[in-house]
């Protein structure tokens, strides 16, 4: 099947991959400077056991996001790689073409609606 080039413009799904790996970047790089600023309070000695407790719970709540976010990052470069190599918006299963619709809420889509299903069914 035809790649995402002939249904859409891949210029604008290339801004559309690029603005949202920065975004997810930009988060990425907030979360890292509050776990330093919560660090550097927590050895400045930031109070009773309670609060000590919090910032560990609100520094492993970040670990978290940011791991999201990387995740998040990872499948855009990857995304955006498939739009160089022109295999963005062919199914990896099916190889059919994946929706443009789909691309432009999800464009890192690497399957079709039905093998998307699929594909989760056995995770």
């Amino acid at each position: 099947m035809t790649a995402v080039a002939e249904s859409v413009d891949t210029a604008s799904i290339g801004r559309l991959l690029q603005q949202r790996h920065d975004e997810a970047a930009e988060q990425v790089r907030r979360l890292q400077d509050q776990t330093e600023s919560m660090r550097g309070s927590h050895d400045a000695g930031a109070g009773d056991a309670a609060d000590v407790g919090t910032l560990a719970l609100e520094a492993a709540e970040q670990a978290m996001v940011t791991m999201a976010l990387q995740e998040q990052m990872t499948r855009l470069q990857a995304a955006l790689k498939r739009l160089d190599d022109g295999t963005l918006g062919v199914c990896q299963r099916c190889s059919t073409q994946i929706p443009v619709t789909r691309l432009q809420v999800m464009p890192w889509a690497t399957h079709c609606v039905p093998c998307q299903s699929i594909v989760d069914r056995y995770r």
